[in-house]
């Protein structure tokens, strides 16, 4: 079946795609040539691995991100954002944009271990115990994926729908 819709795509995010904040991990970043004439300049745009459309980054974005993964976008690869729609003044009007932001890490699922008491207990035979070996700092889980998770299941955290 021949769809006129299906023609009517772009291969970017804009705000009207979204209706909340939505969580993406970023796949590659790449340079783009925009606009027709005078107006084509070469802007970033940041692909993801859940999601076909690119994001095209605008000054605030740009620094946002630039700010939270370095300069060198090759290690922007596999990190986690949060894209959401928002009204900001557009040349001195009102209209839809979107934003980034950096989720906080996810928690680690296992409690924090038990507070050690602050001197050795005696071991039973008078000497006093080895000291407990500190506990391995937990793993963030945006830099080490949950490998049975899909990376749909991975970036599909409830949030509240609040726009």
């Amino acid at each position: 079946m021949l769809l006129a819709s299906d023609y009517d795509k772009t291969r970017f995010l804009k705000a009207d795609d979204l209706k909340h904040e939505k969580k993406f991990r970023i796949k590659a970043v790449t340079p783009e040539e925009l606009g027709v004439g005078k107006d084509k300049e070469t802007k970033l745009v940041v692909w993801f691995t859940n999601d076909a459309r690119g994001l095209v980054l605008n000054k605030t974005n740009n620094r946002t991100l630039r700010g939270a993964f370095g300069d060198d976008t090759a290690g922007w690869a596999n990190k986690v954002i949060a894209v959401f729609p928002t009204v900001v003044d557009i040349r001195g009007k009102m209209g839809p944009a979107l934003r980034v932001r950096i989720p906080p890490p996810k928690q680690a699922a296992a409690a924090a271990p038990p507070t050690q008491p602050a001197s050795p207990a005696p071991s039973g035979n008078g000497a006093a115990a080895a000291a407990p070996t500190p506990a391995a700092p937990p793993v963030d889980p945006e830099l080490e994926p949950d490998p049975k998770l899909s990376v749909a299941e991975e970036l599909n955290d409830e949030i509240p729908e609040k726009w």
